[in-house]
């Protein structure tokens, strides 16, 4: 065999398994249930809760993390046999996604199961998981969105229906955005809604409850959507091929705010006037303005910006260039990696 053809694979470190961001994600066997979606949220949550170091994820015997999951939160009261035997069939349900390997820089397909064990806690309305490590980049972009961006927890668990549970996801990772161009193709891939829907039955059995029920939430964000043919076809008659979410943002000085809204809020306008850089920078940033005690001046500066990007009367790069200019001349936090500008980052 020749030596170019051999190709050591290091296998990456917890640090670099956690920013892995992956490409051509796919959960397949079988649909996901509304219940395992609530099971999902809770572990994305306490994923999450890790990643900006509220909480850190405890560790089983042999290393692997595990997560205690409430039953009555993820299926309602009394219904933990349900929760279980949903948590046990999600360990036939498979996960892939490919990503770039950090040392040998070649691409790598991976696939795995989100849990490995479910351990019922007896006596309890509890039950433990363990998860397979390699979950943990599939969740963070199934349940998030690539970058980490935060849901309510609470709204997500009590919404009806998995394909409203999954919307509501979407458009808070869209939030930035006022309009999402969603191809129906892909629409209904991310979603998984059977290939023989037609265009009405979409509108009539997914997006119009999704967005009745996420309004009638109180969410503090939510949507109204149409069809429209992006690429029309020579010589046949236009048919809808595109849906445009129409992305609606509550001001979040609205908002009951307590500390971790605001903390949840400042990292979302960090991480992209950082310039949405792939390593922990944005949680070292949020640390340093913790420890100045002025994490209230942050977010009341970011939700300025939110007001003022909403308007229109400023573009969301421009709010990104200006509040990562506070962020270098208040704290000397300065973006790593990729620069978008040279002479903002410097």
């Amino acid at each position: 065999m020749a030596t170019n053809d051999i190709t050591l694979y290091i296998p990456p470190t917890e640090e670099e398994v956690m920013l892995i961001q992956p490409n051509n994600v796919t959960f397949g066997q079988y649909s996901v249930t509304e219940w395992q979606e609530n099971l999902l949220t809770l572990i994305s949550d306490q994923i999450q809760q890790h990643m900006t170091r509220e909480k850190q994820l405890p560790k089983d015997l042999f290393n692997q993390p595990v997560v205690e999951i409430k039953c009555d939160e993820a299926g309602g009261k009394n219904n933990k046999s349900k929760v279980l035997k949903e948590a046990i069939a999600m360990m036939r349900k498979n996960f892939s996604f490919r990503w770039v390997h950090p040392n040998i820089h070649q691409t790598v397909e991976t696939f795995g199961v989100v849990i490995t064990t479910v351990h019922n806690i007896k006596g309890t309305n509890r039950v433990a998981l363990t998860l397979n490590p390699w979950a943990i980049p599939f969740l963070l972009y199934y349940g998030t969105g690539v970058g980490g961006t935060r849901y309510g927890k609470n709204i997500a668990l009590t919404l009806r229906g998995n394909y409203t549970k999954r919307l509501y996801k979407i458009i808070c990772s869209q939030r930035d955005r006022r309009e999402y161009y969603y191809s129906i193709e892909q629409f209904c891939k991310d979603l998984e809604i059977p290939a023989s829907y037609s265009n009405a039955q979409i509108d009539q059995k997914v997006l119009r409850p999704a967005q009745t029920r996420i309004k009638e939430s109180e969410a503090d964000v939510w949507f109204d959507y149409k069809f429209i043919c992006k690429t029309p076809k020579k010589g046949q008659k236009p048919k809808a091929d595109t849906i445009i979410l129409f992305i609606h943002a509550r001001n979040p000085q609205e908002l009951r705010g307590d500390q971790q809204q605001q903390y949840s809020f400042v990292y979302r306008w960090v991480y992209g006037a950082l310039s949405y850089p792939s390593d922990n920078t944005p949680v070292r940033a949020l640390d340093k303005i913790l420890e100045s005690g002025r994490l209230k001046d942050v977010y009341d500066r970011c939700a300025y910006y939110d007001e003022k990007v909403c308007s229109g009367e400023m573009s969301t790069a421009h709010a990104h260039n200006s509040l990562a200019k506070m962020l270098r001349e208040d704290f000397g936090i300065k973006a790593r990696g990729k620069k978008k500008d040279p002479d903002l980052f410097g």
